[in-house]
């Protein structure tokens, strides 16, 4: 390890990281012993390191469902049009290099600690002054990720750059939670797109939708055209309200963009036709399984066309060849992802009812089996009725579990629901280790086997299989 990094190898370097406030590992009983959300150490943060995210373009993705896939092929269609593109995303499956990305390529482990170093003394002089209010995990990994995008080194005013990098020519960053006072709000980006607004992290964010639409409508700044699909009536009251306060031009799924058609393709994803107000896009495949993914494909052919048209990108080709080329390309994890054939497994990170509801109707239209043996575990800080209520009517044998996550729930806990809400059994493993040996013994031929409930039990049997993120 180089010794400018501060670090003597990459684990001491994430162990480091590890040190400060996580908010996506603590449970309900220690949360609120953080501050209120608020920028004020992130902005502090960056401005040490030379404000990384100005002369960023970016294009910032918020949403209850949906984020991850419409950034993922947003950052695809970047790259097709020719740019260098750097994608921040979260969680990760397994590593967690898997966040940030640059054309697809994972940061080296060495560029984590030599940018973790720069930041290393600030981070421990305030972990020192009150750790509770020090920079949090994800804070710390945002501007990491600005850090690499920018392709500086971290110290301010410095004309040295980092090894084998120029910067990226777009970044696209997937907001953690939230949007008004997520970590990744300090840009002021080109587009801000809202995928479908639903319940979930209602403890932080409000305990109705109204509330939680106007968190992720406040990624939308001044002028910054937004695209957005935001599902429901009254979500989309609240984005359209926030756009003419803010003078932005509104782009909407279902009005200015229109899935004009879509069919599944069992166990291979989507063929759909969208059109926008420029043009339209016929016969686009989508290799991923869910018909939901033609409204993702939708708002990001929306941001495409919006960039377009103000002259940030320019067509190398005709529009739909270039699209239909990014999309042979796009794989999401764990995204309704079929990972093996024999048996017929299906990994999924679906955690809350938008998403669950999402993945039982695709198993039930575009998934062909006899049986369905459904892996479920799930974090107890969510609607748990209400997820239980969507996927278990489903399985013809159910096996709960835990990924070991702090906030996971017990399966114990998850029998009981399971037995008041249906008066039905189920079978407790609390190995991930051992749960997939389960899964495939009660398996018969032409059964399928679903994995669900969280990004971390989707990461912990990626592992157990052998499955790369």
């Amino acid at each position: 390890m180089s010794r400018d990094s501060g670090f003597r190898s990459y684990r001491e370097a994430v162990d480091f990281l590890s040190q400060g406030p996580d908010l996506e590992r603590l449970t309900p009983d220690n949360r609120y012993h953080l501050p209120r959300f608020n920028l004020e150490r992130v902005e502090r943060l960056l401005a040490r390191v030379g404000s990384p995210q100005e002369g960023l373009k970016v294009v910032h993705v918020a949403g209850t469902k949906g984020k991850g896939s419409t950034a993922a092929m947003i950052a695809r269609f970047l790259e097709e049009a020719g740019c260098r593109v750097g994608l921040f995303t979260s969680p990760h499956l397994i590593h967690l290099e898997e966040r940030i990305k640059i054309n697809g390529d994972t940061i080296p482990k060495e560029e984590v600690c030599r940018l973790l170093g720069r930041l290393k003394d600030y981070v421990e002089g305030e972990r020192k002054k009150d750790i509770n209010d020090s920079p949090t995990f994800f804070e710390i990994l945002t501007v990491l990720g600005l850090m690499y995008f920018s392709g500086r080194t971290g110290i301010p005013n410095s004309a040295f750059r980092i090894p084998n990098s120029d910067g990226v020519d777009w970044a696209v960053l997937e907001v953690g939670m939230g949007g008004r006072l997520d970590a990744t709000n300090v840009v002021t980006p080109r587009v801000s797109v809202i995928t479908e607004i639903g319940m979930d992290h209602t403890e932080f964010l409000g305990v109705t939708l109204r509330q939680i639409a106007m968190e992720k409508a406040g990624i939308i700044k001044e002028g910054v055209p937004v695209v957005s699909s935001p599902g429901s009536e009254e979500a989309l009251a609240v984005v359209e309200e926030r756009c003419r306060e803010k003078g932005s031009p509104h782009y909407l799924v279902g009005r200015d963009i229109e899935v004009t058609s879509v069919k599944g393709i069992p166990l291979e994803g989507v063929e759909c036709n969208v059109r926008t107000w420029v043009r339209e896009y016929r016969g686009l495949r989508i290799p991923l399984l869910g018909n939901h993914q033609a409204r993702n494909c939708a708002c990001a052919l929306g941001v495409m066309e919006v960039l377009a048209e103000e002259g940030s990108i320019k067509w190398s080709e005709e529009p739909e060849e270039m699209i239909q080329r990014a999309l042979n390309h796009l794989r999401c994890p764990a995204r309704i992802e079929v990972v093996s054939r024999e048996p017929l497994t299906i990994l999924d990170s679906a955690h809350n009812v938008p998403s669950m509801w999402a993945l039982a109707e695709t198993l039930k239209r575009d998934v062909p089996f006899k049986r369905l043996i459904l892996v479920l575990g799930l974090a107890r800080d969510k609607d748990i009725d209400g997820i239980l209520r969507e996927i278990v009517p489903l399985a013809d044998e159910l096996i709960l579990t835990s990924s070991g996550y702090p906030r996971a729930a017990e399966p114990g806990l998850l029998r009981e629901k399971v037995m008041g809400l249906f008066g039905r059994r189920a079978l407790v493993v609390g190995e991930v280790e051992r749960v997939m040996e389960e899964a495939q013994r009660l398996a018969r031929p032409g059964d399928c086997i679903c994995v669900t409930g969280s990004f971390y039990l989707a990461g912990r049997v990626m592992e157990v299989m052998g499955a790369h993120a």
